[in-house]
């Protein structure tokens, strides 16, 4: 709960790349199911986990404005801020990526039998 609360600094470098993996597998297994029933599930797995990978970020940027919120208290807050920040990007970074993959299935008129 505590992480939910005041965010955590390595949230958004771990859902990012997390979601990013989940959807590029999803689209794989996804997409003979999309082409045989004309049903585009794609842009809305990919919009779920562009979501997710933003909460990520969410958290590392709570953790940032808190002042790095470790749960080591060794780390100094220099270095929380440093991977805030780091991870509030990267979650900005795969989100994109995620959406431009789920996009990419819409332009496809007829699948490729």
């Amino acid at each position: 709960m505590r992480a939910l609360q005041s965010g955590t600094s390595w949230a958004g470098l771990l859902s990012g790349p997390l979601a990013w993996a989940v959807s590029t597998q999803l689209n794989y297994a996804v997409v003979e199911w999309q082409c045989a029933h004309r049903i585009p599930v794609i842009p809305f797995i990919a919009l779920v986990l562009a979501i997710m990978s933003l909460v990520g970020g969410a958290l590392s940027w709570r953790a940032r404005q808190q002042g790095g919120a470790s749960f080591k208290p060794e780390r100094t807050r220099g270095t929380e801020a440093f991977v805030g920040n780091l991870g509030i990007l990267t979650a900005v970074l795969f989100a994109l990526v995620i959406i431009m993959q789920g996009a990419a299935s819409l332009i496809l008129d007829e699948c490729v039998r």
